[in-house]
């Protein structure tokens, strides 16, 4: 059973790995499956070396149905965000570099591009918390709104999608996204993409997600 989310999950593992979106066991990963379970890396594992059989399923509050090992120590985050937006089925927390510099800058990542517009929308800064804590998962959640990426303040960055392809891709966006604007603070000079256009982009990225609102 949730053999189809294990096996995303999986895969996003290795994806985030040789992608540089984070190293060793730092990050989670996260899907919602059909019954409303959520199935969760464990803490501390190596993403290189994890197997289905090391994931967890828990419910939505917690409460572990399945697996050896104890859940992410973000999991309040990720059940946080669940409950908030009903539209979300999978979580890419990642720990990369360039999200990374404006988590400790505590810098929101404007939207800069047409791609940010479409995919991510305005990307705030959580505040502070320890990890693993209801302070952080509340604060992550409180800044997500409608936004597919948060940052982390001194801690890193998560993206959220309908599905593993499109969180992950957002994980990805992301990054490009902050190391552009990285880039062109060093340059002295950042443009944003007008309001108004920023508004119409997202209309259509959301009209041409509606037609895939099947489950990855």
């Amino acid at each position: 059973m949730y053999d189809h989310e294990k096996e995303r999950i999986i895969e996003a593992s290795r994806d985030i790995i040789s992608s540089s979106l984070t190293v060793g066991s730092w990050g989670n990963i996260s899907m919602r499956a059909h019954d409303g379970n959520i199935v969760i890396t464990p803490s501390g594992k190596n993403y290189k070396k994890l197997s289905k059989e090391d994931l967890i399923v828990t419910d939505i509050n917690g409460n572990i149905i399945s697996g050896k090992y104890k859940p992410s120590s973000e999991r309040l985050m990720h059940y946080e965000i669940y409950k908030k937006r009903k539209d979300v089925n999978a979580i890419v927390h990642t720990h990369a570099v360039y999200s990374s510099v404006l988590s400790v800058i505590d810098e929101d990542l404007p939207v800069i591009t047409e791609d940010v517009a479409m995919l991510l929308g305005h990307v705030r800064v959580a505040k502070y918390a320890i990890t693993g804590s209801m302070d952080l998962a509340l604060n992550v959640a409180s800044v997500l709104n409608d936004a597919n990426a948060a940052i982390m303040a001194n801690h890193g960055a998560v993206a959220v999608g309908v599905d593993m392809e499109r969180a992950y891709t957002a994980a990805q966006v992301l990054e490009k996204s902050c190391k552009i604007f990285v880039l062109s603070r060093i340059i002295g000079r950042v443009n944003v993409v007008p309001e108004e256009d920023a508004k119409q982009l997202s209309k259509i990225s959301e009209s041409y997600l509606s037609q895939w609102k099947n489950w990855d």
